[in-house]
């Protein structure tokens, strides 16, 4: 049979005795085939994202201890929650933290991976022990931050009593706890804006920055006018991620300060852990969820808006 004998009769629908369901799974038989790949993936998008988060926003207006019993029906009781006792308190640390983490984080990272980006001895020694505590599991890397400012026995302590000062109680200070877990935060979390800078100023051609040389701009000149503009992708996309990590600040809140002292450094995602393993109550854990995924979502785009208008402006 020739080749086109053999796709006439590929294409020949079935004989017009055949059954119609035959005839209509002919005429549909690349949408069925489409359905058939899709259908796993669907299937694995609805168990473990759309079922999860229909199921969290649901919860939200209920009140439920998550082992026993159905949940009942309360309406906006939890988001009402949010606006009186410690909450706006924790949500205004919760903001704090995530702002100044990311203005820091990004600037540092962005000055290091230039820094980085140059011929020096050591480059890749360098590199490496800026990513390391990204590497490195949370959970060590705060036991080793608070040694520092352990009461009694820290590193902080013990210099002080070397050079014959009283000692400090840094727990005790709302002011030094949320200064502690804002460098922890930043030292931990810097390695991986600076592998994404340094990835994107080595994907910036040399002979870019040849050309400025012999039109005669500076070392200044050309990090704002050329390096900065071409970084602008990398950049948004190092705030869009790095917000998304400042807001969800958890490990170090929980193992060195614990939200204390006084709820000063206490956080949404550590109060979202309380409300839901500590206090049972799933509901007011899962209207903080949503208030999070509503606050992530507005700086996100925010973000994504603002570096687009200064794209088009450039």
């Amino acid at each position: 049979m020739s080749a086109t004998a053999q796709e006439r009769a590929i294409v020949t629908p079935p004989h017009p005795q055949i059954g119609g369901f035959a005839r209509w799974r002919f005429r549909h038989r690349q949408a069925i085939e489409g359905w058939l790949i899709l259908t796993p993936i669907l299937l694995y998008y609805s168990l473990f994202f759309l079922f999860p988060v229909l199921s969290n926003l649901y919860i939200s207006f209920t009140r439920w201890n998550g082992i026993q019993g159905a949940p009942k029906w309360v309406g906006i009781a939890n988001y009402r929650t949010y606006l009186t006792q410690s909450y706006p308190l924790i949500m205004f640390n919760t903001l704090m933290f995530a702002l100044i983490i990311l203005a820091v984080q990004t600037s540092l990272a962005f000055l290091i991976a230039v820094l980085l980006n140059q011929k020096v001895v050591g480059r890749g020694l360098y590199r490496a022990l800026w990513y390391i505590p990204t590497l490195t599991s949370a959970a060590v890397t705060a036991q080793v931050a608070f040694a520092f400012i352990s009461p009694f026995d820290g590193v902080l302590n013990g210099l002080l009593k070397a050079l014959g000062q009283p000692i400090v109680i840094w727990t005790m200070s709302a002011f030094w706890m949320r200064i502690a877990v804002i460098i922890y935060s930043i030292w931990r979390g810097v390695g991986g804006p600076v592998v994404l800078f340094l990835a994107a100023l080595q994907g910036i051609h040399r002979e870019i920055y040849e050309a400025a040389m012999v039109d005669g701009a500076r070392e200044r000149d050309m990090l704002l006018y050329i390096t900065i503009p071409l970084l602008r992708p990398m950049i948004l996309f190092v705030l869009v991620t790095g917000m998304i990590g400042s807001f969800q600040i958890f490990e170090a809140v929980l193992l060195m300060t614990k939200g204390g002292p006084s709820n000063m450094t206490n956080v949404m995602l550590l109060q979202i852990y309380n409300d839901a393993f500590v206090n049972t109550n799933m509901g007011l854990a899962a209207a903080g969820a949503v208030i999070m995924a509503v606050l992530l979502l507005w700086f996100s785009t925010t973000n994504m808006r603002l570096m687009s208008r200064g794209q088009a402006e450039a």
